[in-house]
């Protein structure tokens, strides 16, 4: 078992910002929250001192590790409102969470076709994905995107099957498939709207829309305090406690 992660007491920022967007012709909501920690550089000195590992059942371009459990109990409980406004969740309802931090350490060159094109994660419209930028530098944010042979902007249950073998399809008529991270210029899919890198900026969005990190063509530090350091995890509604 994986030894939890210990990080110095969190708070809420003092100046804590949010608002809702809309994506699309969807109009999926995405909400972002600025200033989301007091003192985010804690969170930062706790990936430190955490184990990262290459992410074996999963397409992430980089390496994990486990997240403080304080640290994620405190933000799903300080935005539970929010979330709720924005997503129609029930306040009534138990929510568990998953997550994890996140590097970004593998460049477009090493990287695999699939691991460059936008993707959803996972048909379920009740399934929230929640994003912190902890990184300071020129890193890019979280793109959404247009589906440009299907129209699609979002997966779900029905959806699933038709868009899969669509961009099997696409991937396996390329040579060598994109040659760059997704971003504003791929071939097969509209950038529709985008959270800006923030450091301390805090997205929380539906998983079955298409998305990608915003990522360069560069590898990443593996650094936590240098790389692309992100939290990520996901939000959903649970029958109990």
């Amino acid at each position: 078992m994986t030894a939890a992660i210990a990080v110095a007491p969190l708070r809420l920022g003092a100046d804590i910002k949010v608002q809702l967007r809309r994506i699309g012709v969807e109009q999926q909501p995405l909400l972002v929250v600025d200033n989301v920690l007091d003192d985010p550089d804690a969170m930062i000195e706790a990936a430190r001192a955490a184990s990262f590992y290459a992410p074996p059942h999963t397409n992430y371009p980089g390496l994990n590790a486990v997240l403080p459990e304080a640290y994620y109990r405190m933000v799903v409980t300080a935005l539970r409102g929010p979330i709720e406004a924005a997503f129609g969740l029930s306040r009534e309802v138990y929510v568990k969470y998953f997550g994890f931090f996140a590097l970004a350490t593998s460049s477009a060159r090493e990287a695999s076709s699939i691991q460059k094109v936008p993707h959803c994660d996972g048909p379920d419209p009740g399934r929230l994905a929640m994003v912190h930028y902890l990184c300071r530098g020129p890193f890019g944010g979280t793109g959404f995107f247009r589906h440009r042979a299907t129209g699609l902007q979002s997966v779900d249950a029905t959806r699933h099957g038709a868009y899969l073998a669509a961009i099997q399809a696409e991937l396996a008529a390329a040579d060598c498939g994109p040659a760059a991270y997704a971003d504003g210029t791929l071939a097969n899919y509209e950038l529709i709207g985008e959270a800006e890198k923030v450091f301390n900026r805090l997205i929380v969005y539906r998983n079955h829309v298409l998305h990608s990190a915003l990522l360069g063509p560069d590898a990443g530090s593996d650094d936590p305090a240098r790389g692309r350091l992100t939290s990520n995890g996901f939000i959903e509604a649970a029958d109990s406690g």
